[in-house]
């Protein structure tokens, strides 16, 4: 097990059990405008992430333009509101 200092420490918080995943946390995180991309190899699910997003809207009403990249390769994410 290793120390990590306070300048060295992530400023994302670690994620917890339960139903949050890595995709969650980093959508739960932007700021309006800010965007993500979901390589489809990094997504192990068999729905979609569109229950994530639909998930945070309604806990917290913050919206998503989101949609799967023309040439196949995942998933782009832009926060709205």
């Amino acid at each position: 097990m290793d120390k990590i200092s306070k300048e060295d420490m992530p400023e994302l918080m670690p994620i917890k059990r339960s139903r949050m995943t890595m995709l969650r946390g980093r959508l739960e995180e932007l700021e309006v405008g800010e965007g993500v991309f979901l390589p489809r190899s990094e997504w192990n699910a068999k729905s979609t992430p569109r229950y994530i997003v639909l998930a945070i809207k309604k806990k917290s009403g913050r919206t998503f333009e989101w949609g799967f990249k023309t040439d196949g390769s995942g998933w782009l994410f832009k926060r709205t509101l």
